[in-house]
Protein backbone atom coordinates (compact mmCIF):
# COMPACT_ATOMS: atom_id res chain seq x y z
CA UNK A 1 0.00 0.00 0.00
CA UNK A 2 1.30 3.45 -0.85
CA UNK A 3 1.45 5.68 2.21
CA UNK A 4 1.39 9.01 0.46
CA UNK A 5 4.33 8.59 -1.92
CA UNK A 6 6.22 5.92 0.02
CA UNK A 7 5.70 2.16 0.01
CA UNK A 8 7.45 -0.30 2.31
CA UNK A 9 7.53 -3.79 0.83
CA UNK A 10 8.60 -6.84 2.83
CA UNK A 11 9.23 -10.44 1.88
CA UNK A 12 5.78 -11.15 3.34
CA UNK A 13 4.00 -8.55 1.21
CA UNK A 14 1.64 -9.76 -1.54
CA UNK A 15 3.35 -10.67 -4.78
CA UNK A 16 1.58 -7.68 -6.38
CA UNK A 17 4.02 -5.51 -4.36
CA UNK A 18 7.09 -7.76 -4.52
CA UNK A 19 7.03 -7.91 -8.36
CA UNK A 20 7.37 -4.13 -8.83
CA UNK A 21 10.27 -4.10 -6.35
CA UNK A 22 11.94 -6.85 -8.38
CA UNK A 23 11.45 -4.74 -11.52
CA UNK A 24 12.81 -1.57 -9.91
CA UNK A 25 15.80 -3.52 -8.51
CA UNK A 26 16.82 -4.15 -12.11
CA UNK A 27 17.42 -0.44 -12.76
CA UNK A 28 20.43 0.01 -10.45
CA UNK A 29 21.67 -3.43 -11.50
CA UNK A 30 21.83 -2.32 -15.14
CA UNK A 31 23.08 1.21 -14.40
CA UNK A 32 25.93 0.05 -12.17
CA UNK A 33 26.69 -3.29 -13.86
CA UNK A 34 25.92 -5.40 -10.80
CA UNK A 35 25.85 -9.18 -11.18
CA UNK A 36 22.48 -9.62 -9.50
CA UNK A 37 19.43 -7.69 -8.34
CA UNK A 38 19.18 -6.44 -4.78
CA UNK A 39 15.68 -7.94 -4.49
CA UNK A 40 14.90 -11.56 -5.34
CA UNK A 41 11.83 -12.40 -3.24
CA UNK A 42 9.27 -13.43 -5.85
CA UNK A 43 8.23 -16.87 -4.61
CA UNK A 44 5.84 -17.48 -1.76
CA UNK A 45 5.74 -14.84 0.99
CA UNK A 46 8.35 -15.66 3.60
CA UNK A 47 9.66 -14.44 6.92
CA UNK A 48 13.34 -13.53 6.77
CA UNK A 49 15.35 -13.58 9.99
CA UNK A 50 16.96 -10.25 9.11
CA UNK A 51 13.73 -8.45 8.15
CA UNK A 52 14.47 -7.84 4.45
CA UNK A 53 12.47 -4.94 3.04
CA UNK A 54 12.42 -2.35 0.28
CA UNK A 55 11.31 1.28 0.23
CA UNK A 56 9.90 2.78 -2.94
CA UNK A 57 9.39 6.51 -3.37
CA UNK A 58 7.20 7.76 -6.18
CA UNK A 59 6.43 11.01 -7.94
CA UNK A 60 4.35 11.69 -11.03
CA UNK A 61 3.01 8.10 -10.90
CA UNK A 62 6.49 6.59 -11.26
CA UNK A 63 9.12 5.22 -8.89
CA UNK A 64 11.94 7.72 -8.42
CA UNK A 65 13.80 6.14 -5.52
CA UNK A 66 14.53 2.68 -4.15
CA UNK A 67 16.22 1.49 -0.97
CA UNK A 68 16.85 -2.17 -0.12
CA UNK A 69 17.54 -2.93 3.54
CA UNK A 70 17.69 -5.54 6.25
CA UNK A 71 18.61 -5.56 9.94
CA UNK A 72 22.12 -6.49 11.06
CA UNK A 73 24.16 -6.51 14.25
CA UNK A 74 27.78 -6.33 13.09
CA UNK A 75 29.07 -2.82 12.44
CA UNK A 76 32.08 -0.57 12.70
CA UNK A 77 32.00 3.22 12.92
CA UNK A 78 33.53 5.06 9.97
CA UNK A 79 34.65 8.66 10.29
CA UNK A 80 33.90 10.13 6.87
CA UNK A 81 36.08 13.20 7.44
CA UNK A 82 39.38 11.38 7.91
CA UNK A 83 38.40 7.97 6.52
CA UNK A 84 39.27 6.07 9.69
CA UNK A 85 37.27 3.10 10.91
CA UNK A 86 36.99 2.11 14.53
CA UNK A 87 38.75 -1.08 15.58
CA UNK A 88 35.96 -2.40 17.79
CA UNK A 89 32.83 -4.03 16.46
CA UNK A 90 29.40 -2.81 17.53
CA UNK A 91 26.73 -5.51 17.91
CA UNK A 92 23.68 -3.23 18.19
CA UNK A 93 20.81 -4.29 15.93
CA UNK A 94 20.52 -1.59 13.27
CA UNK A 95 18.79 -1.17 9.92
CA UNK A 96 21.36 -1.70 7.18
CA UNK A 97 21.18 -0.17 3.71
CA UNK A 98 22.05 -2.77 1.10
CA UNK A 99 21.46 -0.47 -1.85
CA UNK A 100 20.02 2.95 -2.48
CA UNK A 101 19.15 4.23 -5.94
CA UNK A 102 17.57 7.45 -7.24
CA UNK A 103 16.37 8.09 -10.80
CA UNK A 104 18.79 10.35 -12.66
CA UNK A 105 16.49 13.35 -13.08
CA UNK A 106 15.69 13.32 -9.34
CA UNK A 107 19.25 13.15 -8.01
CA UNK A 108 20.48 15.96 -5.76
CA UNK A 109 16.90 16.81 -4.76
CA UNK A 110 16.71 15.07 -1.36
CA UNK A 111 15.23 11.76 -2.55
CA UNK A 112 18.07 9.67 -1.08
CA UNK A 113 17.78 11.48 2.24
CA UNK A 114 14.03 10.91 2.26
CA UNK A 115 14.54 7.18 1.77
CA UNK A 116 17.15 6.93 4.54
CA UNK A 117 14.90 8.92 6.91
CA UNK A 118 12.02 6.56 6.09
CA UNK A 119 14.23 3.57 6.95
CA UNK A 120 15.32 5.13 10.26
CA UNK A 121 11.75 6.14 11.16
CA UNK A 122 10.40 2.71 10.27
CA UNK A 123 13.03 1.02 12.46
CA UNK A 124 12.58 3.57 15.26
CA UNK A 125 16.13 4.92 15.36
CA UNK A 126 18.01 8.10 14.56
CA UNK A 127 19.30 8.55 11.04
CA UNK A 128 22.86 8.48 12.45
CA UNK A 129 22.22 4.93 13.72
CA UNK A 130 21.56 3.50 10.25
CA UNK A 131 24.29 1.19 8.94
CA UNK A 132 25.56 1.26 5.36
CA UNK A 133 26.82 -1.80 3.49
CA UNK A 134 30.31 -1.57 2.08
CA UNK A 135 31.64 -0.65 -0.31
CA UNK A 136 29.96 2.75 -0.24
CA UNK A 137 29.95 4.52 -3.61
CA UNK A 138 31.13 8.12 -3.96
CA UNK A 139 27.50 9.28 -4.24
CA UNK A 140 26.58 7.18 -1.20
CA UNK A 141 29.48 8.67 0.76
CA UNK A 142 28.30 12.20 -0.06
CA UNK A 143 24.76 11.32 1.05
CA UNK A 144 26.00 9.65 4.24
CA UNK A 145 28.22 12.64 5.09
CA UNK A 146 25.30 15.03 4.59
CA UNK A 147 22.99 12.94 6.79
CA UNK A 148 25.55 11.95 9.41
CA UNK A 149 28.52 14.36 9.37
CA UNK A 150 30.15 12.76 12.43
CA UNK A 151 30.47 9.43 10.63
CA UNK A 152 28.39 6.38 9.82
CA UNK A 153 28.06 2.75 10.79
CA UNK A 154 29.22 0.32 8.13
CA UNK A 155 29.08 -3.42 7.78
Amino acid sequence: MWLRDLAVVTTESPVAWRKPVYKVARWPQVENHYDFRSWSHLDEPEVTPDNVRAYLLRANNGVIGYLAAHDANEHRHWDLADGSRSEGEDTTLRPRINLIWVAGTYRHQGVGGTLVRALADDFGCRITDVSWSTPVSDAGRRLARRLSPEGVWVS
